[in-house]
């Protein structure tokens, strides 16, 4: 019996993908997408201990180079690779999602 793919280490990238979707309920957000949190543009660098987003804002004058703790659906959109908003969450309520696929 091959054990290769149960020992398998799993990339950051997907440790933050399954992770959201265990513990948020949300399968598109993805390491290096844009969102926008309360108004504010930033990128998802990581997810913290308490399953809420590691965004870096982008105007680091105000924001500083450190990574913020983010709820995945306080005030927040979020961006495709090609700038579309594909998702947006205002005051913790779904405005619209992506479909999840059936599995």
């Amino acid at each position: 019996m091959p054990t290769e793919n149960r020992n398998a280490k799993k990339t950051k990238a997907q440790q933050f993908v399954d992770g959201m979707i265990r513990h948020r309920g949300i399968e598109f957000a993805k390491l290096g997408m844009m969102v926008e949190v309360d108004g504010d543009l930033g990128t998802i660098v990581g997810m913290n201990s308490s399953a809420n987003l590691d965004v870096q804002f982008a105007n680091q004058l105000q924001y500083g180079k450190h990574t913020h703790n983010c709820h995945p659906t306080w005030n927040v959109k979020y961006f495709d690779a090609q700038g579309k908003i594909i998702a947006q969450f205002d005051d913790c309520k779904c405005v619209f999602r992506p479909i999840a696929e059936a599995a």
